[in-house]
């Protein structure tokens, strides 16, 4: 388990890898801190006190009780992982678990499932963090709350947490299993299961099943109970039609994510993939500058981020990414430096996979045909409210 912070030395080891510049509103970030503390000192109160600090916690985020109405755990539990959903979005990730840490001395034991659900968010925070072995005792501790109450929800969410970290590692086999065994789930959540679908497409595209891939993406997509889910689900498919060889409609599925403003940790591969996806498909003129765009916009977005300190995977792939596509429309200098800045944030965080990438940069590859039915979803994407950004379909 990570190490637990007070909210305020949370929030400095937070704001030391912000710059201001990734487009988080400073009011909200003193809300989510005034939050934090109330909660945290909520924590540390019983009765009247402690019913008091809540109250101004909830009221903070448009939650008034009726008078003389006692507030539920699960009114609680709700609008406090909101919240520190909201920090986690903006790379505010230790703060955010301060918060769940404060929520979870507030909830009853016998809240199994809002507990299991706040220890899953947990785990998903300390994966971000980069703190894998943490990451998956949270998930595991979800996991054994699961078996022993029964509660389908809680499996769930650990199988789709432990089956990133197998998937992050290279265990496809390992996250495969999990991430089908969600969708043959009863009582698993709706995100779940579209996590379920979005991993599985990534499996499938590992395994050159393109057609199962496509798929997947699409059910990932129909699903999505959020618009960041839809969001990440077209990123999913974007990725999948650009290793696929089909460059142009990879491009008008990342315009499409891109138009729905996109939070950091989002932006960063749709403006490193777009790169490449335009690199690919478009005449030299229109690709150097369509690059040289994205490039300015994650060169901004990665030093926001502390060069990349807050969101490591997600700075390192895009910063590699741009230095391909840099180097495919002839701009040769900007891309050697970009993949040196790449390479050393990948060591610093031991991405091999990335090192690899830069030693050994991909080659742009002939379309692969497919089935009828994936060529159905490719033209649903080409229809999405976006994609018109970057012109017709070749």
């Amino acid at each position: 388990m990570l190490a637990p912070l007070s909210s305020l030395e949370a929030f400095r080891r937070d704001a030391a890898t912000h710059d201001g510049g990734a487009g988080t509103d400073d009011a909200a970030v003193a809300c989510w801190l005034e939050s934090a503390t109330r909660l945290e000192r909520a924590a540390m109160a019983q009765g009247t006190e402690r019913e008091r600090l809540l109250a101004g916690v909830l009221a903070q985020h448009g939650v008034v009780p009726f008078p003389a109405t006692e507030v539920s755990s699960e009114t609680i539990a709700s609008t406090v992982s909101l919240f520190a959903k909201a920090m986690e979005d903006q790379a505010y990730f230790r703060l955010a678990h301060s918060t769940l840490t404060s929520l979870l001395t507030i909830i009853p034991p016998d809240e199994v499932l809002l507990r299991g659900r706040i220890v899953a968010q947990q785990g998903r925070i300390a994966r971000h963090l980069g703190e894998v072995a943490a990451s998956a005792r949270y998930y595991q501790t979800v996991d054994e709350l699961g078996s022993e109450h029964q509660l389908p929800e809680l499996i769930g969410r650990a199988s789709a947490g432990l089956g990133v970290l197998a998937q992050s590692r290279g265990d496809y086999p390992e996250a495969r299993r999990l991430f089908e065994s969600i969708i043959a789930l009863p009582g698993a959540a709706d995100e779940t299961v579209t996590i379920a679908h979005q991993q599985l497409m990534i499996a499938a595209a590992t395994a050159k099943d393109y057609d199962a891939a496509a798929v997947h993406g699409w059910k990932a997509f129909e699903s999505a109970t959020s618009s960041r889910q839809e969001t990440e689900a077209l990123i999913n498919l974007a990725q999948l039609l650009l290793e696929a060889g089909h460059a142009q409609p990879a491009l008008r599925s990342f315009a499409a994510a891109l138009a729905r403003n996109p939070i950091p940790r989002y932006a960063l591969p749709i403006l490193g993939g777009a790169a490449c996806a335009a690199a690919a498909s478009l005449p030299r003129p229109a690709a150097r500058a369509l690059v040289r765009n994205f490039f300015d916009r994650v060169d901004g977005l990665v030093r926001s981020l502390g060069d990349g300190a807050s969101l490591p995977w997600p700075s390192a792939l895009a910063l590699v990414e741009m230095s391909e596509a840099l180097a495919r429309v002839g701009d040769e200098v900007p891309a050697e430096r970009t993949a040196v800045r790449a390479e050393a944030l990948a060591r610093a965080h031991s991405f091999h996979e990335l090192v690899f990438r830069l030693e050994n940069p991909p080659v742009v590859r002939e379309p692969v045909k497919l089935a009828p039915a994936a060529s159905a979803i490719v033209a649903a994407v080409d229809e999405l409210e976006g994609a018109e950004l970057v012109g017709a379909p070749a």
